[in-house]
């Protein structure tokens, strides 16, 4: 079996927590799994107009919980509505730390060991890891202070037209910035918002933070790397074998995506998921980059995240289900390798989903069919 008990279930009942809105993309991709299975979603979030809660079977509110309250709760939760598999997003790492006492009461983690996941939420250490392994990085700064990013900033500008900073630990695009010495021009605020940003209008502000005598977090300064990006969907088992690996190419600044076979960039996911058993779903985003002495473009390591995409279910068009195989592996059900098609161009739509009762959750914290009580938001 591939990391856990065999688990046979007729209805699979899945639990997905403070889960992404494009995860109803997802638990529609599990009722559609090619063995024809019937499956339960429970979904839960602090947000009662989250549409995952629509879309889901069962729905709950959650509390606004430290730590150790919240594992409690969800221990907890999941006994009480008998979840099978349990999907985190939130407080992924104290949840896999307690993987030992879900497995006690039938749930099983579909996510990694809590150290591989704290690892990768510092770009910083997955960076250290990813060069050991040979994978290439973009060189970088670590600053707090506007001295320090002044100095980052004079160092890495003459490496690529623009200068990045981002928290060294942070989620997604949150904090991200393409900072410029160059005077503004009105067709900067003519045209759509953009990520570019004033170096002394940004030292200025981290300067007063600091001043104020509040915490400013570890930044990570870079050059932006021209050249297309590549985002690497994998499902893996808990050991870190890779069943699939599908790139969804970006590029061009417009709306097409390409579902791509890049071996260049699937090598670098297959490296850093088989070498610290980044198992279940994750997602390696790199860019194409001519750095220092480097003769052709080759794919830098942007990040590692160790769990799926916002965009996982556009990896539908390569015509195989990583969510189902995900679910599959913990279940401990036998997935043989995945044999993806390449070559799919699309581009992305807006969607809708009705909210039930105005989207409001319940005085027992419930929305939708759930009826049992859990704690109200």
């Amino acid at each position: 079996m591939q990391g856990v008990a065999a688990n046979v279930v007729d209805v699979p009942r899945i639990w997905f927590n403070r889960a992404y809105a494009t995860t109803c993309h997802v638990i529609r991709l599990l009722r559609e799994n090619p063995q024809g299975r019937p499956v339960h979603v429970l979904a839960t979030s602090s947000d009662p107009d989250s549409p995952v809660l629509a879309v889901a079977d069962e729905a709950a509110g959650e509390p606004r919980a430290e730590a150790d309250d919240y594992v409690a709760w969800a221990l907890d939760l999941a006994a009480r509505r008998h979840v099978d598999v349990l999907v985190p997003r939130y407080r992924m790492a104290e949840l896999a730390a307690a993987r030992d006492r879900f497995a006690r009461i039938g749930t099983v983690l579909a996510c990694p060991e809590p150290e591989t996941i704290r690892l990768f939420a510092d770009k910083v250490a997955a960076y250290a890891a990813a060069a050991r392994l040979g994978v290439a990085v973009p060189p970088y700064r670590v600053v707090q202070d506007p001295d320090g990013l002044r100095t980052a900033y004079a160092e890495l500008a003459p490496l690529s037209p623009w200068v990045c900073v981002k928290p060294v630990r942070g989620s997604g695009g949150a904090g991200y910035r393409r900072l410029t010495a160059t005077p503004f021009e009105f067709a900067d605020f003519a045209g759509a918002p953009r990520a570019k940003t004033d170096l002394d209008a940004y030292c200025r502000a981290l300067g007063a933070e600091r001043e104020a005598g509040r915490t400013v977090p570890d930044l990570l300064v870079m050059p932006f790397l021209h050249g297309p990006e590549v985002s690497v969907d994998a499902v893996a088992t808990p050991q870190g074998t890779v069943l699939a690996a599908i790139g969804r190419r970006h590029g061009g600044g417009g709306r097409r995506r390409v579902i791509v076979d890049d071996v260049a960039a699937r090598r670098v996911a297959e490296a850093l998921v088989g070498e610290h058993a980044v198992g279940y779903l994750s997602n390696t985003q790199v860019r194409y980059w001519r750095g220092p002495g480097d003769e052709v473009p080759r794919p830098y390591l942007l990040e590692l995240n160790t769990r799926a995409a916002g965009g996982l279910f556009q990896t539908r068009l390569a015509g195989v289900n990583l969510p189902w195989a995900a679910i599959r592996i913990a279940l401990g059900e036998q997935v043989p390798p995945l044999q993806p098609r390449y070559g799919a161009v699309y581009a992305g739509v807006d969607d809708i989903v009705e909210l039930p009762h105005g989207g409001d959750l319940g005085p027992d914290g419930t929305a939708g069919p759930a009826t049992a009580a859990d704690p109200a938001v």
